[in-house]
């Protein structure tokens, strides 16, 4: 993600108003490597502006996915979370508290053949790694 001057400049060119709320938001996901759900993200903005609604941290996230900011990671039925880093990465993921970590390394890319995409158009690929985190 970019930083939030930045940021806040491409949504005046875009004509999207800079709101607290939504600057808020963006300051709270800089820099993050924990991979926050919307509600940890609330919790962390309602302790500056208690009367935010959790509706606008979410329509603020999909904002930020829409135009690229932030990436949404959905595994296996589980809460949406949100990572401000876009780059093609992977994760490792803690099958017991839900920690979640990226992996920096690069994996040999994986080619489908037109079979086995099955019509897919292929955007991008992630390898997850589950297991147990060194707390659990």
């Amino acid at each position: 993600m970019e930083s939030v001057q930045i940021l806040c400049k491409r949504l005046r060119e875009e004509g999207k108003k800079i709101t607290p709320q939504r600057r808020l938001i963006y300051q709270a996901l800089e820099g993050k490597t924990t991979h926050p759900r919307a509600e940890d993200v609330y919790s962390e903005v309602r302790a500056t502006i208690p009367d935010i609604s959790l509706a606008t941290v979410y329509k603020t996230l999909r904002e930020l996915v829409d135009m690229g900011e932030l990436l949404e990671i959905k595994h296996d039925g589980e809460q949406s979370r949100f990572d401000p880093r876009t780059d093609q990465h992977n994760h490792l993921v803690c099958t017991s508290c839900g920690r979640m970590e990226d992996v920096l390394q690069q994996f040999a890319s994986v080619e489908l053949n037109e079979t086995e995409k099955r019509g897919f158009r292929i955007r991008q690929s992630e390898v997850v790694f589950w297991g147990l985190c060194p707390d659990c």
